[in-house]
């Protein structure tokens, strides 16, 4: 065999396994080849010897060796025409259909392989997930009305969920009341003294108009809660003096709350132009006067149960205000972060409301005649308080 005997060497990256039996036809040119498998078509272009640099060497029949420096390399690719006849054809049988995850798992690199694998395991079967989605919705349609109607029961009854502690830090409603003003005795929070006092101080709120209120309101004198109240004074003089002087004392109550954070009061606990005999009574009834055994001076804490108390009373207080209807979100807002909106209705449930939804608001209403709310089982809330550690 001569040097100048022209060689052809064909290559399959993809699928090294084919051998000369599986070629059922091979068809040569100047550039490029076509072999056909039982499977598939692979399609290779011409790479000249003189671009691979390299001799030809090879050992016949016979044993002998030859070597040649003129041959062409072909790379064998399937054929992507012959996929796409092949997916038209089969478009309606599943198993024969091909795609690109087809494609990796046959001829992809380990890399893309592994990839595929984890896909179909991780893959959920539409029928399996139509099942399942069905069975949750039988499920759902499938409640009982009783059920249901328990359900609704328990969420338009008043439903307390403050502890026993608690509950003994709020005042108790006459539940015999006739009318909500006889529900609480409002003299335990401000007497008739207390407010007769307070006459000479709420002239500016008395004589305040819409202008003044929201500049109050903006500058943060008073908050958005009072200064609502401030907009709906009545118009008889005597009741405007008496409604004002309510309202300012609750927004001592309120500034006193605020003031009460971390268990202790941080300086007076109403503001300097309050008169001095109301702080020392908010003292007696919302505080305990302390000695600071590193500094020797009377320190004042509000421990959480007369908080819970001094919140209680500004409810009251403003249900009074409010013809005993109270917008607990704007209250809420006005009391700061430290008490929660669920906080707040449960008070106001224990205190006899009802909890009315209206529009993106909670409301409290006090009406008569009352029914005594619902006192949740020990048992049943004993999993939402925390447990003991034990040894």
């Amino acid at each position: 065999m001569s040097n100048t005997d022209s060689f052809a060497i064909v290559h399959f990256p993809q699928n090294p396994k084919i051998t000369a039996e599986d070629m059922l036809d091979i068809q040569f040119d100047t550039s490029t080849t076509t072999i056909k498998t039982a499977d598939l078509t692979y399609e290779g272009h011409s790479t000249k010897s003189s671009d691979l640099c390299g001799i030809l060497g090879f050992v016949d029949d016979q044993g002998h060796i030859h070597l040649s420096s003129n041959f062409d390399l072909y790379t064998m690719r399937p054929k992507l025409t012959d996929f796409n006849v092949t997916l038209a054809q089969n478009l309606n049988i599943d198993d024969n259909k091909l795609n690109r995850n087809d494609l990796d798992e046959k001829f992809g690199t380990e890399k893309k392989r592994r990839s595929v694998h984890s896909k179909k395991r991780n893959t959920i079967e539409a029928n399996v997930l139509e099942t399942a989605v069905s069975a949750a919705r039988e499920q759902v349609v499938n409640i009982n009305e009783e059920q249901l109607n328990e359900s609704l029961n328990n969420n338009n009854n008043s439903i307390i969920s403050l502890d026993n502690d608690e509950q003994m830090a709020i005042p108790k409603p006459n539940y015999d009341a006739e009318k909500p003003g006889d529900v609480f005795h409002l003299d335990d929070i401000i007497n008739q003294n207390d407010l007769s006092s307070l006459n000479d101080k709420c002239n500016e709120i008395v004589d305040a108009t819409k202008e003044i209120i929201q500049k109050w309101s903006k500058e943060g004198t008073y908050t958005a809660f009072v200064c609502d109240q401030m907009k709906k004074l009545p118009v008889n003089h005597a009741e405007r003096i008496l409604c004002a002087s309510k309202i300012l004392y609750l927004h001592y109550l309120i500034t006193f709350f605020k003031r009460s954070v971390f268990k202790r009061l941080t300086g007076k606990p109403f503001p300097d132009d309050a008169p001095r005999t109301l702080q020392d009574k908010a003292l007696h009834v919302y505080a305990v006067a302390n000695i600071n055994e590193r500094t020797r001076k009377q320190d004042n804490t509000v421990p959480p149960r007369l908080r819970l108390k001094l919140t209680a009373h500004i409810c009251i207080l403003s249900l009074y205000i409010c013809q005993f209807t109270v917008d607990i979100d704007s209250l809420r807002s006005s009391l700061g972060s430290s008490t929660s909106l669920l906080k707040l209705q449960d008070i106001f449930t224990e205190l006899g409301c009802k909890i009315i939804k209206v529009a993106h608001t909670s409301v409290a209403r006090l009406e008569t005649p009352m029914t005594k709310p619902k006192i949740k089982d020990t048992l049943s809330t004993g999993s939402n308080r925390k447990r003991k550690r034990t040894t």
